[in-house]
């Protein structure tokens, strides 16, 4: 039997936990839809702190002054970290100390894209930083983790060193701003549908399975 395509692009940041959520239950859910779809990935970039600066900041600081309410801030925290055992795994949102512009980071995920290194190189980056504690801002961390993903280390030196990827990068990010994506990760079923939040694999399996759904019935 045929199985039909199923385009998902997953819109997200390297440094949002629930994107780090997101991913892995997608993994799941894609080998769960298997049986009935052929699954083609996406990871597309999105920026949650445009415009920091190169070297980054300071993590617990920052986010100390975007959430100011400590209870509120733990509670998400505890429901990130419950709703990642629940998708197969387990990390800490609180462990990093250091926030990183993430242009960069994606820059060597949009070349991952050309090198049939996408899935490998996209985990390896969030292993990086919410595993690791390693700085995904800088050149040389992420030409390492180019590497360890079966990327060229020339090529993903060329990519970061180009202003002209770069702003590929940040266009990209913006043009989701406009067209309304406001919180990630997103999920985009085959370019037409989408619905955002970092859920474990059974509700987000069903949510993929209906936007499928949906989308055929347009094609129709």
């Amino acid at each position: 039997m045929t199985r039909e395509r199923l385009i998902v692009d997953v819109v997200a940041d390297v440094v949002c936990p629930w994107c780090y959520v997101g991913v892995k239950s997608f993994l799941a859910s894609r080998d769960r839809l298997a049986p009935e779809f052929d699954v083609v990935a996406r990871f597309r970039p999105y920026q949650l702190n445009p415009g920091l600066p190169t070297g980054g900041v300071d993590r617990h600081a920052f986010y100390a002054k975007k959430f100011p309410d400590a209870g509120r801030l733990a509670a998400a925290r505890d429901a990130i970290r419950e709703n990642a055992i629940l998708s197969g795994f387990s990390f800490d949102p609180a462990a990093p100390a250091q926030l990183p512009n993430t242009v960069k980071a994606h820059q060597i995920i949009r070349l991952a894209h050309f090198t049939g290194k996408h899935e490998a190189a996209t985990l390896a980056i969030y292993r990086a930083f919410w595993d690791e504690m390693r700085d995904i801002g800088d050149d040389a961390t992420l030409i390492d983790i180019a590497a360890g993903a079966g990327i060229d280390e020339g090529l993903a030196a060329a990519a970061l060193a180009s202003p002209e990827d770069a702003a590929m990068i940040e266009a990209e990010c913006e043009s989701f701003q406009n067209a309304g994506v406001s919180g990630v990760p997103t999920f985009i079923v085959n370019e037409r549908t989408g619905f955002s939040g970092g859920m474990p694999p059974d509700p987000l399996t069903d949510a993929l399975r209906r936007a499928a759904s949906m989308t055929a019935g347009e094609r129709s």
